[in-house]
């Protein structure tokens, strides 16, 4: 069977062509360049309990390419524990999709307003965003966390080059501003009645033991 092109079909393949090319060769590049927990002033992590941080972010655009003010935002933060200051090697996070962020009334539209490219005059500026979110320092795996990390989640129909500068963490073992706290995996009182404990503790007692029978 042969399939005839007039000139409209040609014309037309060549601009979607050309439309496609453009779009792959778009240089948008959000990076989190700074990531700051600014209170409470003593932060603990204790097992099992929520946990009200503040915290603040600076973004700009490092790709080439402008971007401009809409009306959605750019791109979305999300908190995690993680046992890598690599977020993208980590072997554990949690939760699997972040924790969410209230971001301040007054920086929301700083996530949705433009953002020139690097090669721009004058280029990208640095966006501060201020922000609290809820975390709670897990049952599981407790000793293995020793980060809070937070990254951009940026939709995929916005475009980004590399996610190697989307996150950036701060270790477990220091207050704020030159860490994000302290983890502290002893239960409290009121964690000691959780159920949640007493299914970690009953899977790690009865585990070995299922194990052995098998």
């Amino acid at each position: 069977m042969y399939i005839m092109f007039g000139r409209f079909d040609v014309v037309s393949w060549l601009v979607v062509m050309c439309i496609g090319v453009q779009i792959s060769l778009g240089d948008v590049d959000f990076a989190l360049t700074s990531y700051e927990v600014t209170g409470p002033d003593l932060v603990d992590y204790r097992l099992g309990e929520d946990v009200i941080i503040n915290a603040t972010v600076k973004v700009k655009n490092v790709g080439s390419d402008d971007v401009s003010s809409g009306p959605t935002n750019h791109f979305g933060l999300r908190l995690y524990f993680s046992n890598n200051i690599n977020l993208e090697d980590a072997t554990l996070h949690t939760p699997s999709t972040g924790y969410d962020v209230d971001v301040d009334d007054s920086d929301r539209d700083k996530m949705k307003g433009g953002f020139p490219g690097s090669t721009s005059n004058p280029p990208s500026p640095v966006r501060q965003i201020s922000f609290s979110a809820n975390v709670t320092m897990p049952f599981y795996n407790c000793t293995q966390y020793s980060h809070l990390c937070t990254k951009l989640k940026i939709p995929v129909a916005n475009g980004n080059d590399g996610t190697d500068n989307n996150f950036q963490c701060l270790a477990l073992i220091a207050q704020p501003p030159l860490g994000a706290g302290f983890r502290d995996c002893r239960p409290s009182s009121s964690t000691l009645l959780s159920p949640s404990l007493y299914n970690v503790m009953i899977t790690g007692l009865l585990l070995p033991v299922l194990l052995m029978v098998v």
